[in-house]
């Protein structure tokens, strides 16, 4: 089978407090009014001059360390030719020559679930272009464009891979893997901040195919494997595949052509020139080392070692960060392994519900209040579920919740049972004959009664000594 060869590029949105190189506020930009969050510097207007974010750089060194990459001592800028309206200068402020990181690794699991490393060519700067809105039903056919120039300027750091990767599986665990790095760095929010892709994919020995700013894990793996297969069809045909850059038609599901492919040498680099050399000093990068947080593989490594729960479980928690943080919170006070599976529990409800932990009303204190109440068995697992989807919501309602849920002792309901038995006479004949099904028909008989709020294998025994 012929070699499918993929890399990325993925350009994260720094969470500084102002943009790339000039004063302009980022705060609440995303629901700004269009157009309102620009200046002559970032607009690129005669006479301007850009100014470097010293935040943004911090941010830069943090990602290329916890990446594992070679630090430059010394960086610089370079302009990109930009010929599109959602440049207005006509150039990009970018890195090219010399960027803050190089050399780097990610280590992803691969799609035969073996550990496989994904080499990270260059980590570097820059700035985001506007933002262009297509007017029309896709963005190949739109009448036209509006431009929020708000979103120019805004800090970016490009991370580049190698083309390592060989599925559309194994560039979704990259991304994911990713996401939760930058996140546990503190220099991204998601859901705040957007993380957008550029995917080059190549057929072994045929030409690189690009499709830019693809956004998600589901669509950058969706557009992957429609890339992947229209390059084997052409192929197959007899084809060539052009080298060319692709957009991802989220609507349609396919990616369609933009333009021809430029070549480095297109974009005719040169020195910013209004931006002198900046010297990345060993203090300055071990004052950033110190700063580095837990990140998710290390504790990922510390739950399987030190709280000994499953794999899974240490892999689902550690991917995002608020859970993280939540379960470390929870575990000092209740069994790990016990803790570990509801806090799983809780991801699943909010990722149904399509909200964070921080943005519910859940706290620490009810959660576990709802736990010890699940270990001493006076909840069921179904009833503390059903607990935990209101309660997240409306914590006030946690009494009243218990009282609807909690699991009701056995002898509270020997007076249903024995009605159970007096309905049901032929299924208790049959039970003594030894039908094993007509037991569990009165089971369903007695919790369909109770609302299923009780243990059944507890019941199955004690109906078992009522039958003689």
């Amino acid at each position: 089978m012929t070699k499918v060869m993929i890399g990325l590029e993925t350009h994260v949105q720094l969470n500084t407090k102002t943009k790339m190189f000039c004063g302009c506020s980022l705060e609440n930009i995303m629901n700004s009014e269009p157009n309102s969050r620009c200046c002559p510097i970032c607009l690129g207007m005669p006479g301007s001059k850009p100014r470097v974010n010293r935040a943004a750089i911090d941010a830069g060194i943090k990602i290329a360390l916890a990446l594992d990459c070679e630090i430059n001592p010394e960086i610089f800028f370079s302009r990109k030719t930009y010929l599109y309206p959602d440049m207005s200068k006509n150039f990009q402020i970018t890195q090219y020559e010399i960027p803050i990181g190089f050399e780097g690794k990610l280590e992803i699991t691969d799609a035969e679930g073996k550990s496989k490393t994904v080499r990270i060519k260059r980590t570097h700067l820059e700035e985001d272009p506007a933002k262009i809105q297509h007017i029309g039903q896709n963005i190949t056919t739109a009448r036209y464009v509006l431009i929020d120039y708000n979103r120019s300027g805004i800090p970016l750091c490009e991370i580049v891979t190698e083309p390592d990767m060989n599925s559309a599986k194994e560039a979704r665990i990259f991304l994911q893997r990713l996401l939760a790095i930058v996140e546990y760095l503190g220099v991204y929010k998601k859901g705040e901040l957007s993380l957008k892709t550029d995917v080059n994919i190549s057929i072994q020995g045929g030409e690189r195919v690009e499709i830019k700013n693809v956004t998600g894990f589901k669509e950058a793996e969706e557009a992957i494997i429609y890339e992947v297969i229209r390059q084997q069809d052409v192929i197959r045909k007899g084809g060539m595949v052009e080298r060319e850059t692709r957009a991802w038609d989220e609507g349609g599901k396919i990616t369609r052509s933009l333009r021809k492919k430029e070549f480095e040498e297109d974009y005719g680099y040169i020195f910013e020139p209004d931006l002198t050399k900046i010297e990345i000093t060993d203090e300055w990068i071990e004052d950033m080392r110190k700063t580095l947080p837990e990140l998710p593989h290390q504790k990922y490594e510390r739950y399987l070692k030190e709280f000994k729960v499953s794999s899974e479980l240490a892999k689902s928690m550690t991917s995002d960060l608020e859970i993280a943080r939540f379960y470390d919170k929870v575990v000092k006070d209740i069994d790990p392994k016990f803790a570990a599976t509801w806090v799983n529990i809780l991801k699943k409800t909010l990722f149904y519900n399509d909200v964070t932990q921080n943005e519910t009303k859940l706290t620490k204190e009810i959660f576990m209040k709802l736990l010890r109440l699940i270990q001493e068995k006076q909840v069921s697992d179904r009833g503390g579920e059903m607990i935990l989807r209101k309660i997240m919501f409306k914590p006030e309602e946690f009494d009243d919740l218990v009282k609807k849920y909690s699991v009701i002792e056995i002898k509270d309901v020997e007076k249903i049972i024995e009605g159970v038995l007096k309905e049901n006479k032929r299924a208790v004949e049959e039970v003594k004959a030894g039908i094993e099904k007509s037991l569990d028909f009165l089971v369903g008989q007695v919790i369909k009664k109770i609302g299923k709020k009780i243990d059944a294998k507890k019941l199955k025994e004690l109906l078992k000594s009522k039958i003689k």
